[in-house]
């Protein structure tokens, strides 16, 4: 006669291990949802001869929240967990023309990538806005 007691705790054994792990992948907030927040990267360079210009401060504004990143040694910057909106970038660098540029969407689960030109001051000004 078979020995049936070693087949019924594997019975249900099997249920209970796709509900442990179905409450795990639930339980963790990145699988559980998508992510509501999107990005901004770009370069930026010399208008007249295209070089990366390191050390721009980016200033990044929109009603729902503002952030400040600097450009690094190749003149890329990147700002992530933006939330979706209209933003204005203000770009500032000594010794170039101050740069305000405005309507720049960011959407849920994006990085838009915007690149800018910069033009070498030509007066007194600093670069400050």
């Amino acid at each position: 006669m078979p020995n049936n007691n070693i087949v019924k705790p594997l019975a249900w054994r099997l249920p209970l291990a796709a509900l442990a792990l179905l409450l795990a992948l639930m339980s963790h907030p990145s699988l559980a949802i998508a992510d509501d927040l999107g990005g901004i990267a770009g370069i930026i360079t010399d208008a007249s001869t295209g070089a990366p210009i390191p050390g721009v401060q980016v200033q990044i504004n929109a009603p729902s929240q503002s952030a400040t990143v600097t450009t690094d040694a190749k003149g890329h910057y990147v700002v992530l967990s933006l939330p979706p909106d209209n933003y204005t970038l203000t770009l500032v660098k000594p010794g170039y023309d101050t740069q305000a540029v405005s309507g720049y969407s960011v959407f849920a689960d994006q990085t838009q990538q915007y690149d800018f030109q910069l033009t070498k001051s030509t007066g007194t000004s600093s670069g400050s806005p």
